[in-house]
């Protein structure tokens, strides 16, 4: 049979690509295997392996010489091994699943990676074999977690918005966090801008779904209106701030919803209050 040129030059390139290629190998006192993969140009390239002492798998994964690059987007990132290495071998590209196991062989995790981006689902499993935390990254930017407990119930969660316009870009995460049952005990909204603003719009639960706090941050400093409830759900407080400094009138009230005290502040100093008294 007669190959064209083309196609005998393309199996040589091939063949040549492959056996470039060295494998290295290295080993614990008692012979077992500890690292294994293979390298080009003292990079490692392809498949690799490490094991623990006693022979069982440590990680798993894969290094491929390439760049981020969609016909929408083209990500230029230093790669980022995870592993060991021998002193005469540098980390190359992460690229696909990489996979970790406890030292008794257990599945303790496992990543995605596309030239070197986070890209896509990663877990991460206690050792009973349930997952701790579930992440989906996009081009390097986490998008959501998920954080469970060892019984599998949800403890805390995050959900996270990039928003890039030509007169502000900013950052939105949703996170949620849970009571060890799975009931709702924090929810809060945070907007983190390029200029350094960060504005937290926070809530908190008691067990029994009535609201405990509800505040507005502004770079970790209290403004807008500021409340505190009772586990009835009454109000117990509630004033308004300006970083972080009390104005206007600030009202306290007893558990049954009636009015204890007001406050009244107005340029950093407290007014003489106001006492309100009950017979009985």
């Amino acid at each position: 049979m007669n190959f064209p040129k083309i196609f005998i030059l393309l199996i040589l390139l091939n063949y040549c690509e492959i056996y470039s290629q060295e494998k290295v190998i290295e080993k614990y006192e008692n012979g077992n295997l500890k690292f294994e993969g293979y390298a080009k140009n003292n990079v490692l390239d392809s498949i690799y392996r490490e094991y623990y002492k006693n022979g069982n798998i440590k990680v798993e994964g894969f290094y491929k010489d390439c760049k981020y690059e969609t016909n929408r987007t083209k990500i230029y990132h230093a790669g980022c091994g995870v592993g060991q290495k021998t002193d005469s071998l540098t980390l190359g590209t992460r690229h696909g699943k990489l996979k970790t196991y406890y030292e008794n062989g257990k599945l303790k995790s496992v990543s995605n990676f596309h030239c070197g981006l986070r890209q896509g689902n990663f877990y991460v499993y206690y050792e009973n074999g349930i997952i701790e935390t579930q992440e989906f990254y996009f081009e390097d930017k986490l998008k959501s977690s998920q954080y469970y407990n060892e019984l599998g119930i949800i403890q805390e969660t995050e959900n996270i918005e990039y928003n890039f316009k030509k007169t502000r870009n900013y950052k939105t995460t949703l996170h949620k966090e849970f009571y060890e049952n799975g009931d709702l005990k924090i929810e809060n909204r945070i907007i983190e801008e390029e200029n350094d603003i960060e504005t937290e719009y926070y809530k908190e639960y008691y067990q029994n779904g009535f609201l405990k706090i509800e505040k507005t941050l502004i770079n970790n400093s209290k403004n807008e209106v500021y409340r505190e409830y009772y586990e009835n759900g009454n109000v117990k407080y509630e004033g308004k701030f300006k970083n972080d400094k009390p104005i206007e009138k600030h009202y306290f009230y007893k558990e049954d919803g009636r009015i204890d005290k007001i406050e009244t502040w107005k340029n950093n100093k407290l007014i003489p209050l106001k006492e309100y008294k009950y017979n009985g």
